[in-house]
């Protein structure tokens, strides 16, 4: 049997909207299992131990990366395995792992396949998708639950006019103990590797992707869509790899977890000891070529 946890919220409640079908079509395919929902911050964390210590061996996140990223920090040390079922546009997640919509993470949980993933570690929380710090995690918390026009709309009015005043922070990025660097940054994204490129032989490292200084046009690309600006045109971008990393700012900068602010600079993140069983598509999609990579080594 499985255990669903949804979060009302996500999506800006597209989730009420297509549970009825939701849970019709996992009938179909044969793993209908229990509904229970979140009802205030912390929530998800506290019904995923629920979920295992009820016997369950499946917990499926129904939500965005907020939802999974509670779900994985209550998971723990147990050998059960996480699905996602993604609700709302903002699944970074959901998307590396080939599930794009609902209806496709169905046939994907029916299916079931699992891959054992290492998780990274910031403080004392766990993360899968990515750790930000300066603007995206400073504009975390304006980001609007609701995806309608009047939200979005109010959501980078701010966005835009944060983004003239924001200025480029100081920050020295220790490497694995022996590689230091002295920056300034624009963001810092760290992600997993081992998620993104989900190959089997590849050793899991910290992707440190750091976005130096930026024009105010380039800054108002970047928050329409951080994607947008072509790789080979975007200004001071540097990219890392190392297992652990300390980061120091001049001042305390906000620390976003999966979108979520949680703690200031400075900052421990490492690949944790901790393994992570994830039900993924079974066909893997395409590798991103990146354009400047380098790899922590011994001086």
């Amino acid at each position: 049997m499985y255990y669903y946890i949804l979060n009302p919220a996500s999506g800006g409640g597209r989730i009420n909207k297509i549970q009825d079908r939701l849970k019709s079509r996992l009938k179909e395919l044969g793993i209908a299992g229990e509904f229970v929902k979140s009802i205030g911050e912390g929530d998800v964390t506290k019904l995923t131990v629920m979920g295992i210590k009820k016997g369950y061996k499946t917990i499926v996140a129904v939500g965005g990366n907020g939802t999974i990223n509670e779900v994985i920090n209550g998971v723990g040390k147990s050998e059960v395995a996480v699905g996602i079922i993604p609700i709302g546009d903002k699944n970074e997640l959901a998307k590396s792992l080939g599930i794009p919509d609902w209806q496709t993470a169905c046939n994907i949980l029916a299916a079931r396949k699992i891959e054992t993933l290492d998780i990274g570690r910031v403080g004392k929380s766990y993360f899968i998708t990515s750790v930000d710090i300066g603007f995206e995690a400073e504009m975390a918390e304006q980001k609007p639950a609701e995806t309608s026009l009047i939200h979005k709309t109010m959501y980078y009015k701010k966005a835009l006019s944060w983004s003239s005043k924001f200025k480029p922070q100081k920050a020295t990025l220790n490497l694995n103990d022996d590689y230091v660097v002295d920056t300034d940054f624009f963001n810092i994204k760290i992600t997993n590797s081992r998620v993104s490129d989900r190959k089997e032989e590849a050793k899991s490292t910290l992707d440190v992707l750091v976005t130096g200084k930026m024009s105010h046009l380039n800054s108002l690309k970047y928050i329409m869509n951080p994607d947008s600006l072509k790789q080979e045109k975007k200004p001071d971008l540097s990219l890392f790899k190392t297992k652990r990393i300390i980061i120091n700012t001049a001042k305390p900068v906000s620390v976003a977890v999966d979108g979520k602010v949680l703690y200031k600079t400075p900052v421990l993140c490492e690949i944790s000891s901790r393994k992570l069983k994830i039900i993924v598509a079974r066909k893997k999609g395409p590798i991103k070529p990146t354009k400047q990579t380098t790899v922590a080594k011994k001086k």
